[in-house]
């Protein structure tokens, strides 16, 4: 296998608060490897996006606290460079879509003129080539009568819009990585699935490696090679995305992927996740996920001991310490749904 062109290692951010402690991302490791889709799933809270903030340096210290671990990018400990090296790489090798196409944009500059100035801040590029490569950008994401839309303010673009124009902005370096963070958030799903599209379209572009973080299965099932699931700021499962969706091998991805609703059959009803998620500030103690899990049932090695993620399978891990059982646990998943796990992805 290729030599990953970004790996962390061993992360954890923390956030000061007057509550305590928010341990938002506790000991994350992950690689990503050239050309390749990596998906990031979980729950609001699992530390997906702090994981990759942290990478681009822009988590707000104080309050926030990069406590430990190494973040590689092509060799280099990103938590290593001053802030000036830094805004070398960000914007330029590492390109970012941010959550919130709404509020992404300088409301006061024309967006074309952002786009551009993407572009100047890292190399000496002539204004009128420039402003001709971003209309090259925005026609390239499907922007509609490009030259014109250059000129125009955040507030005259739809929020599908907005989001185009994050991406072009994106990739107008050709970045060697692509972060898409929630990129679908607030579109209706037609205008999502245009975005996708796009997406994909950049990627064809820049051949850019991409983590795509997410709540949506599905979308990781259409777009993701592998997939790394969070849970309480730490990683509990990994692997390539058709074994996650056919054996998975933790109970919080089981209970991702069975709440689900589907499409090519009919369900008595859905099975959800009891209980809520973990406060970052007072973690249970053990595995984070045991007082919600049907596997665990209580045992003391789930309330009291913290599972390593270990191997499971080829390219396979899971951090639960009854992987073995997971068969009775996808049995009693399809009785209560009425209906096989399998197809999920559909």
């Amino acid at each position: 296998m290729t030599e990953p062109i970004l790996s962390i290692r061993d992360l954890v951010t923390e956030f000061a608060t007057p509550d305590g402690t928010v341990h938002a991302v506790d000991h994350v490791s992950y690689d990503v490897y050239p050309g390749e889709t990596l998906g990031v799933v979980g729950e609001s809270g699992s530390g997906k996006s702090v994981t990759v903030m942290s990478v681009l340096g822009l988590i707000p210290q104080p309050p926030g606290k990069i406590s430990n671990g190494e973040i590689l990018f092509e060799g280099r400990d990103l938590l290593r460079l001053s802030n000036a090296q830094l805004r070398k790489v960000r914007g330029k090798d590492i390109g970012m879509v941010f959550q919130d196409p709404m509020t992404s944009l300088n409301p006061v500059l024309k967006v074309g003129h952002q786009i551009a100035e993407a572009m100047q801040v890292h190399a000496d590029v002539p204004d009128d080539k420039a402003r001709l490569r971003t209309i090259e950008l925005l026609e390239l994401v499907g922007v509609p009568n490009a030259e014109a839309r250059y000129d125009q303010y955040p507030h005259e673009y739809s929020g599908g819009m907005r989001q185009r124009g994050m991406i072009a902005m994106a990739i107008a370096n050709e970045p060697k990585l692509l972060i898409a963070d929630e990129p679908t958030t607030a579109l209706d799903v037609t205008i999502q699935a245009q975005v996708l599209e796009v997406l994909s379209k950049a990627k064809e572009e820049t051949n850019a490696a991409t983590i795509l973080i997410t709540h949506d299965l599905g979308l990781i099932a259409e777009m993701a090679d592998r997939v790394v699931v969070m849970y309480g700021g730490r990683v509990v499962e990994t692997g390539d995305v058709d074994t996650i969706f056919h054996e998975p091998r933790h109970p919080y991805t089981l209970g991702l992927i069975s709440s689900l609703p589907r499409l090519d059959q009919d369900l008595e009803r859905l099975v959800p996740i009891e209980g809520q998620p973990p406060s970052l500030i007072n973690l249970p103690s053990g595995c984070a996920f045991h007082p919600r899990c049907h596997l665990g049932q209580g045992r003391e090695r789930c309330r009291t001991e913290s599972p390593p993620l270990v191997e499971v399978g080829t390219a396979h891990r899971s951090a639960c310490h009854f992987t073995d059982e997971m068969g009775r646990e996808i049995a009693l998943i399809e009785s209560e749904m009425g209906t096989a796990i399998e197809g999920v992805d559909q």
